[in-house]
């Protein structure tokens, strides 16, 4: 606190100048209380101010311009400030802030960019309280006075405020109730005002009291009402000042979007609206919250932070997404918008896609957005969102990912029918899931024909590999769970299977004797017997294991 150096401005009679000093605002603590017998004292606080501005503006006359005069301070504190001037017991003069030479020190949000919160080069150094303040809905208020640190740098001056011109840097004063470790200080920078009690806001605090009830309505347009609200309630039960959140750097102003409210501390933000509640955002989740875009990008926070069953990652709810702080020290990620609702759909971080290892990226071809996760992907591309994971995803990435042979999934792992397998399907092809054959693969001409013989519920079963060059620069071929499949784009693909194939491998397959084959093998009950035609001859099956060839 810096105690009023008294100035005195005066002129003649008929000036219209005022000293509001004698208003009741700035008493010296030897000045007595208001007696009991003055014929306002019972009266309202307002009052007692009208009065006393009014006595002091225009004398005991009761001409128009004493009028006018006497109505100038409180006009001014209803221009500002008009519904808590008429319905909260605020002084005029609390509204209209103050001037460098009214006797006391500015507050540090005047001084330090909109922070109410020591600045930097000063220290917490002593409080006292004013009672039954506005700004707290009648609890007391607390003003902390902010020294500066040794050796001293600042110099006396006005604080320059558009509203709160008082001074900083002036009175060599110390009530010394906080960091009394620290023994050399130099004057008062600004003060800090808060509904919270000093020892929760800065734990070196002592909660010795000093009262001084002229400071209860100071105010300047950076501070806000505290007042019990759910920021302020919520922060007193994590703690206030002693919990994880520390001491408060700003005190709580709207937010741009008109919804809601936040504050500052040490260790993180306390965010508020009227639906989601007021919820707590610290450490390394703030700074990627602030990455995300903040309550712009993603909304709100709807919880306070948790830990996950596991123990390994930390996590905050919001309106549109979740952010996630990797124990390990693998990163802090943000899930939001369409990735977040596909990831919830598939169960979260405990479906198969597990936890995100990289927030949202741009895709080299510039065509979708993805995200990453510990065992999958989910792509948003041409309006669809997708997720790919396992060992789907293992051989799609080996084949080249969205840039390679099977492209974009065009919908998400499916179930074949059978109980057994799943699907996936993409632009340039099909993975085949079994846990039987593991991730297969297949594209072209050699899908078509899989396809066309009926799958995984045909002859053949599942792939047991993906579909690959043959070698020759001309076919492809796949292995499967009961025959081979083989193919060129002039012959088109056909399969060969049971001692056909053991026959056909027998002489050098596709690149032997026979070359390619040209149909399937004919069916049972074929009248002539079951043929298959290649390239360069026919092989006919006779049962039981064999096989003739015919040039």
């Amino acid at each position: 606190m810096t105690l009023p150096f008294r100035p005195r401005s005066r002129s003649g009679s008929n000036t219209a100048t005022v000293d509001l000093v004698d208003v009741g605002v700035h008493r010296d603590p030897s000045s007595p209380n208001p007696s009991s017998t003055d014929p306002i004292a019972d009266g309202s606080f307002a009052q007692r101010l009208v009065h006393r501005v009014s006595t002091r503006l225009g004398g005991s006359n009761t001409s128009r311009r004493s009028f006018l005069t006497r109505t100038a301070v409180i006009g001014s504190a209803l221009a500002v400030g008009p519904i808590d001037f008429i319905m909260k017991p605020n002084s005029a003069y609390g509204y209209l802030c103050g001037t460098c030479t009214d006797g006391w020190t500015a507050f540090c949000c005047t001084i330090n960019n909109g922070a109410n919160a020591c600045p930097p080069g000063s220290f917490v150094a002593g409080w006292w309280k004013a009672d039954n303040a506005a700004y707290c809905c009648g609890s007391a208020r607390y003003i902390i006075d902010c020294n500066a640190t040794c050796p001293t740098q600042c110099s006396c001056r006005c604080a320059g405020g558009s509203c709160d011109g008082r001074r900083t840097c002036c009175a060599q004063f110390r009530y010394g109730q906080c960091h009394t470790e620290i023994a050399c200080y130099g004057p008062v920078v600004c003060r800090v005002a808060t509904c919270t009690v000093p020892w929760k806001y800065d734990p070196s605090c002592t909660t010795t009291s000093r009262t001084d009830n002229r400071t209860v309505d100071h105010g300047a347009p950076c501070l806000s009402k505290e007042c019990g609200t759910p920021i302020s309630q919520k922060y007193d039960a994590l703690g206030g000042a002693r919990g994880f959140l520390g001491r408060v750097t700003a005190t709580e102003r709207e937010i741009r979007d008109g919804r809601g409210r936040f504050a500052s501390y040490q260790g993180g933000n306390i965010y508020w609206t009227a639906t989601t509640g007021a919820y707590e955002v610290h450490g390394g989740l703030l700074t990627e919250y602030r990455r995300a875009g903040g309550v712009e990008a993603v909304g709100y926070p709807i919880a306070d932070t948790r830990t996950s069953g596991n123990g390994r990652w930390r996590y905050t709810n919001l309106e549109r997404g979740r952010l996630y702080y990797d124990r390990r020290g693998t990163g802090t990620f943000t899930i939001v918008g369409p990735f977040f609702t596909k990831h919830e759909q598939l169960q979260g971080i405990y479906g198969f896609l597990g936890y995100p290892v990289a927030n949202v990226r741009r895709s080299g071809d510039n065509r979708s957005d993805y995200q990453n996760f510990s065992t999958g992907r989910i792509y948003s591309v041409d309006g669809r969102v997708v997720e790919i994971h396992g060992g789907v995803y293992a051989l799609h990435e080996a084949y080249g990912g969205v840039h390679g042979t099977y492209g974009y999934p065009l919908g998400d792992l499916d179930l074949v029918g059978d109980g057994i397998g799943k699907v996936q399907q993409f632009e340039g092809g099909r993975i085949w899931y079994s846990p039987r054959t593991n991730a297969r693969g297949l594209y072209g001409k050699v899908l078509d024909r899989y396809l066309a013989n009926g799958g995984p519920g045909g002859h053949l079963g599942y792939p047991r590999s993906s579909a690959r060059p043959v070698g020759d620069g001309i076919g492809t071929w796949a292995t499967f769970e009961r025959g081979h499949i083989y193919g060129t784009n002039a012959l088109g693909a056909f399969q060969v299977h049971g001692s056909m194939v053991t026959y056909y491998l027998s002489r050098g397959g596709p690149t032997g004797a026979l070359g390619y084959p040209t149909s399937d093998l004919d069916p049972p009950g074929t009248v002539g017997g079951r043929f298959q035609t290649f390239q360069n001859g026919t092989l006919q099956y006779h049962g039981y294991g064999t096989v003739t060839e015919t040039p």
